[in-house]
């Protein structure tokens, strides 16, 4: 495993698994009227793909350190996902992975202080401190606050390091205007078919580092319908995933992966024994057209964000 170090010196994986899950409680034993009901309410909607995707990812989970990764991206907003790592990870020594978890919108529009989100964040996960806390959402009127409870939380050592999601230049610009710590990380949506080059390059001058989620655009048909990166991927005989995990690599962001099956986690993995050229590294850069798969911070409706 490749390591990335933050601006405050500390090291962060170079590559993180996201846990995104709304329906981990069913799968827990002791909660077995909570499962029934969800099971019964999946069969009549005829709607098992969820469910599925679920206890995949649970799965991954629990064989992710075995198959190389340890470093974990969950939120407050993610339904039981940090209950989840708890049970996936609960034999594994802390100071052996990493989990990155965040401040939800929710919060903000209540002015729940963070340190009350934060010490929930912690006892859901089983851990006495996070190696990243964010802020999910720039929430309008609020987030400039909660960066200060933040920057506190950080001081005291409840946190290693302190950052942000889905903040454009402008909030960066706008949390440096009241900051004594700037952000160490920026998460937000970055892939081929988004680049986010001046972002990219703000972050760089900055000393914030990039943490990339869909990552892969959810491999969108305009990615594999693309000449350019089936030329790549003939080239470095490698998977259309595998090829743009390996550019962000190379891009210097750290890529947020998610699955629901052993065999691609394991080849997600697999992308430290090749290099992509210059003239590739171009190919896949040239791809860029601004699309967007999630939500835009500038256009959104933060109390649907969880």
């Amino acid at each position: 495993m490749e390591y990335k170090t933050l601006s405050n010196g500390y090291k962060i994986p170079s590559i993180c698994f996201g846990t995104d899950i709304v329906n981990y409680e069913l799968s827990l034993k002791k909660r077995t009227a909570q499962r029934i009901k969800y099971i019964l309410k999946t069969i009549l909607r005829r709607d098992t793909r969820k469910f599925k995707r679920d206890k995949g990812i649970v799965e991954c989970t629990v064989h992710s350190l075995e198959n190389g990764c340890n470093f974990f991206d969950t939120s407050r907003a993610y339904g039981g996902s940090e209950r989840m790592l708890q049970d996936s990870l609960k034999k594994v020594k802390r100071d052996s992975y990493y989990i990155c978890t965040k401040l939800n919108n929710s919060a903000q529009l209540k002015d729940i202080p963070a340190r009350t989100v934060l010490e929930e964040s912690m006892k859901q996960l089983g851990v006495d401190y996070i190696d990243v806390y964010m802020l999910h959402w720039p929430v309008e009127g609020k987030y400039l606050g909660y960066w200060k409870q933040l920057e506190e939380l950080y001081k005291e050592g409840k946190v290693k390091a302190i950052g942000v999601s889905n903040c454009k230049i402008h909030h960066l610009k706008e949390i440096e205007k009241i900051a004594e710590i700037m952000p160490m990380v920026d998460e937000v949506e970055l892939h081929p078919l988004l680049s986010e080059a001046e972002l990219r390059d703000y972050c760089r001058e900055k000393k914030i580092q990039i943490m990339a989620y869909t990552s892969t655009a959810r491999l969108d048909f305009r990615i594999k319908a693309s000449k350019r990166m089936e030329q790549v991927c003939r080239e470095t005989g490698k998977s259309l995933s595998q090829v743009i995990l390996r550019w962000h690599i190379q891009s210097g962001n750290i890529p947020i992966f998610n699955t629901s099956t052993i065999k691609h986690f394991k080849d997600n993995m697999e992308i430290f024994d090749f290099t992509l050229s210059d003239n590739q590294m171009k190919i896949i850069d040239s791809i860029n057209i601004n699309a967007r798969t999630r939500y835009d911070s500038d256009n959104c409706e933060w109390d649907r964000l969880g």
